[in-house]
């Protein structure tokens, strides 16, 4: 657990342990009667160990930044950000351990994090029958219709059905997926399914391997028979390297998709990932003000060689969206800051943002192809597109 209240200008190096004492003496306080009182508190909840470290690392640098620009301008409405950390380990019982403690203990105004599925189903379980704010960062299945659930991560119509489209009509009619044991990429497999039926395609067959699982030897023999025109693969975190390098020595000739993959893969595999295609609603490439504006102060914060991914800019839209909804509701009550989340928008990286009426970001989608650089380069910029979860509106 860490506890702090950042700026830019301090030394990231060593993160002190402990709220600033203005911030302790305001933690019995319901959140109305803190609204001018000491530092807003956030909670941040990831995997920062385990499977998703490799994505939680960078997910967390990204919410510092947006949290420093703040404090560095001012705060919310004069306030300052004063922020708890918490590794979920990608667990679920993690999950629901330190969502209950930043709720109980910490007394955070809002949850904002997490990557795998597990565990915002495993948060969802503590936040919202305790009506607090929680702010999902990951592109994932859908379908969450909860008042108290935001997320500003790509669901299946921003990210599978535009990459569906495309494929189906320059790589062919049928796929292969490949995926972890877990909801979301059992549930996406469903969305990939519908999608490519509609184009007159087919999912041929589809697999679901453990965590931590070696040898995808007998999966890729599958995968031979069935002869897919592409491959899907939806297999997470650390995982997706190993099926990477065991994909390019069964010798595969047809084009393999992941709606993974992204900078954190790229930069220090690029020999895995050229020539693969994604669909992110952020790559670093994407050549505008603000998105030149946002790496160069991540690299003087991080280090310039660093990578950035969707997941990352994602989390650093959450916070910016949370303080305009905070400074236009003019509490941390959580009631009202739902109410003004629906009424405001954030310039981001990846273009101008703001949540639908499902409490779903509405976010680009970008088709982009792995280069030997590490970088992505871009096929096809579908722009912004209007999230959908059937029979939702909040």
């Amino acid at each position: 657990m860490i506890k702090k209240t950042l700026t830019r200008r301090q030394t990231l190096g060593t993160i002190g342990l402990g709220a600033t004492a203005a911030a302790t003496a305001t933690l019995g306080m319901p959140a109305v009667l803190r609204a001018s009182n000491g530092p807003i508190k956030l909670g941040f909840l990831s995997g920062l160990t385990g499977l998703e470290t490799i994505l939680g690392e960078t997910q967390l640098n990204c919410f510092k930044l947006a949290v420093s620009e703040i404090n560095d301008a001012g705060g919310i409405a004069g306030r300052q950000i004063d922020f708890v950390v918490e590794d979920d380990q990608t667990t679920t019982r993690g999950a629901i351990e330190k969502a209950r403690k930043l709720i109980a203990e910490d007394e955070v105004d809002a949850t904002i994090g997490l990557i795998a599925s597990l565990t915002h189903v495993a948060a969802r379980s503590v936040t919202t029958p305790a009506k607090k704010l929680l702010i999902y960062t990951t592109y994932y299945e859908g379908e969450v219709c909860e008042r108290y659930f935001f997320s500003t991560g790509q669901i299946p119509n921003q990210q599978i059905v535009p990459s569906v489209d495309w494929l189906t009509a320059n790589e062919g009619k049928t796929t292969y997926v490949i995926g972890s044991d877990y909801v979301w990429p059992r549930k996406s497999a469903e969305a990939v399914k519908a999608a490519m039926e509609a184009k007159g395609g087919a999912l041929l067959g589809e697999d679901f391997v453990p965590f931590g699982t070696q040898d995808f030897g007998p999966v890729f023999d599958r995968v031979k028979a069935a002869d897919p025109d592409f491959v899907w693969v939806m297999v997470a975190g650390s995982d997706l390297i190993t099926c990477l390098k065991q994909y390019q020595s069964f010798g595969f000739k047809q084009q393999l998709f992941s709606n993974g993959l992204d900078e954190l893969f790229s930069f220090a595999h690029p020999e895995l990932t050229a020539g693969t295609i994604s669909n992110q609603a952020y790559f670093m490439n994407l050549d505008t003000g603000k998105n030149r504006a946002f790496k160069k102060a991540y690299g003087e914060m991080f280090g310039a060689d660093k990578p950035i991914n969707a997941i990352g800019e994602a989390a650093y839209d959450a916070v910016h969206l949370y303080k305009l909804a905070v400074e236009k509701a003019g509490t941390t009550e959580t009631e009202a800051v739902i109410d003004a989340l629906g009424e405001v928008e954030f310039d981001a990286p990846q273009g101008k943002v703001g949540f639908a009426a499902n409490n779903v970001m509405r976010s680009n989608s970008i088709l982009a192809r792995g280069n030997d650089k590490g970088h992505w380069d871009t096929i096809d910029n579908f722009g912004q597109i209007d999230p959908l979860v059937p029979g939702c509106s909040l």
